[in-house]
């Protein structure tokens, strides 16, 4: 017997865990009052919808989240999928619900189950257990609800359950008489009966059925935006952007831009409808968010649409921050579905004045203008630092999670956390976020406010040799600056023409 090269050569893997993933700027969530086929228990937070056709399955084509939803998919490009999430502005009663076992749709023929005369099964209902047996399906069997009936049948009368017969999805179906949390039905099992077992052509064992359980009759009480918001965080937080289905008192308005502005990294959508909304007057709850610098909050001034903003929303979000130019703004843009209204000069000032954005004709163009937040800071600008903050965040931890032995606090050590900075910094070069320029920040570094950043971009850190003993018992790194080149966007241009003759 030969000994194993291992005794000298022995080969050890050091396995690099998965880091934490970069988040996605580029959902939006739809919180709707409506509750449709999916909101009818307590649990039930949000949906996901790829399609116009999922949310018209899920809340009908005629509802209010269709229509809000159809702007947002009429949109190109747009993000992947959208999320419906759940906002009971009102009182909601869910009724009990039975448990039930809904079976696969069955493939059997009854032609093919002729041949059994001396069939069984066994129902699990509540804790017991119900043997079926002596099922004679030579004759007298003209349909799959026959089957049904018959199993039923054979049933002691005190069972807590009945078999039935989905005609539509040809499927068959053990459902509790009783609804309610206490009452349970589970598959069909096998229990070695005398005869032949039909559990498994009838699509009721494990594995060829889903269990559902039952639930209790309800009362949700009705919530508050913000607290809407926090259910759905507490569910999923790698939203990025909210819009409302329905019209918003100023109360409400302010609670949910208020709860977005702390929130991390993420912005509000609203439509208005009122030509009060753009007068810049201390009664406008628009301009109290400006002066409380709400700027993440983005309305869009619209006369007729009240769900306009989707299409904003879903023309703002399609930005793939991996691709090479693929940051934009949203001066310019087309919105699908949106009708372009007719604004006089006084109307289009007001809103610039607020920082609200308005879809109209300037000629025969119709566009958006100006592409801001609330305040006149540009969204494009809001996303984009989003995008970079969060990425410069998972990279550099990137570094010190995935190193199989350690980072040392040296200026090598520190040389590494900087090479994951200028990777972000670069991503920004590529997709068109970051551009060379003059740099008119504070001086740091070897950087002095008025030098060209030929780059785009400047990334420092002192030496670990000036730490302080603190830091360096704690063990923190020194901390890295960073300089970044917004590449911004030509929004207008001024052209002198000179002649002569």
């Amino acid at each position: 017997m030969s000994l194993p090269l291992s005794q000298i050569v022995n080969v050890q893997l050091n396995s690099s865990p998965v880091a934490p993933f970069r988040r996605d700027f580029g959902t939006l969530a739809l919180f709707t009052p409506e509750y449709g086929h999916v909101f009818t228990d307590p649990n039930t937070v949000f949906i996901e919808c790829a399609t116009q056709n999922d949310v018209e399955k899920a809340f009908g084509s005629r509802s209010e989240t269709a229509a809000a939803s159809r702007l947002f998919f009429s949109q190109t490009p747009k993000p992947k999928q959208l999320i419906i999430a759940r906002w009971n502005n009102t009182t909601q009663t869910i009724s009990a619900v039975e448990a039930v076992v809904e079976g696969y749709p069955v493939s059997t023929t009854l032609a093919d189950m002729a041949y059994i005369t001396d069939g069984y099964l066994s129902l699990v209902a509540d804790g017991q257990k119900f043997d079926i047996s002596g099922l004679d399906l030579s004759s007298g069997v003209s349909s799959f609800t026959s089957i049904a009936t018959m199993i039923n049948s054979l049933l002691p009368k005190t069972s807590p359950i009945n078999v039935i017969f989905d005609e539509v999805g040809q499927r068959f179906i053990i459902k509790a008489k009783n609804a309610g949390q206490q009452h349970s039905v589970d598959y069909v099992v096998d229990s070695a009966l005398s005869g032949t077992y039909i559990g498994k052509l009838l699509q009721l064992e494990n594995g060829q059925a889903e269990k559902l359980k039952g639930g209790d009759a309800a009362t949700i009480s009705v919530q508050s935006l913000p607290e809407a918001f926090t259910a759905l965080q507490n569910k999923n937080p790698n939203w990025y952007a909210a819009s409302i289905v329905a019209a918003l008192t100023d109360s409400e308005i302010q609670a949910a831009s208020d709860w977005i502005q702390a929130s991390d990294k993420k912005v509000l959508g609203l439509t208005t409808l009122k030509s009060s909304h753009i007068e810049n007057s201390n009664g406008n709850i628009f301009k109290k968010l400006v002066d409380k610098q709400n700027d993440r909050t983005v309305v869009l001034y619209d006369k007729n649409d009240q769900y306009a903003i989707n299409s904003w929303l879903a023309r703002a979000l399609a930005v793939n921050f991996s691709a090479n130019n693929s940051t934009i703004t949203m001066k310019f843009k087309s919105l699908p579905g949106v009708s372009a209204d007719d604004l006089t000069l006084t109307e289009a000032n007001k809103c610039k004045a607020l920082g609200l954005n308005y879809y109209t004709y300037f000629d025969q163009a119709a566009m958006v203008a100006e592409g801001t937040v609330l305040g006149k800071r540009f969204f494009d600008e809001v996303h984009i630092l989003d995008w970079f903050i969060d990425a410069v965040e998972k990279e550099t931890f990137a570094v010190l999670y995935q190193s199989p032995t350690k980072v040392p606090l040296t200026d090598a050590g520190t040389a590494r956390l900087i090479a994951a900075v200028k990777k972000v910094c670069l991503e920004g070069i590529k997709n068109g976020a970051f551009a060379p320029g003059v740099w008119n920040g504070d001086s740091f570094g070897t950087l002095n406010s008025g030098d060209r950043l030929d780059d785009g971009f400047y990334v420092w850190a002192d030496t670990v040799d000036n730490l302080s003993i603190s830091d360096r018992e704690q063990r923190k790194s020194p901390p890295i600056q960073v300089a970044v080149k917004l590449a911004g966007a030509i929004h207008s241009v001024d052209v002198m023409v000179n002649f002569n003759r």
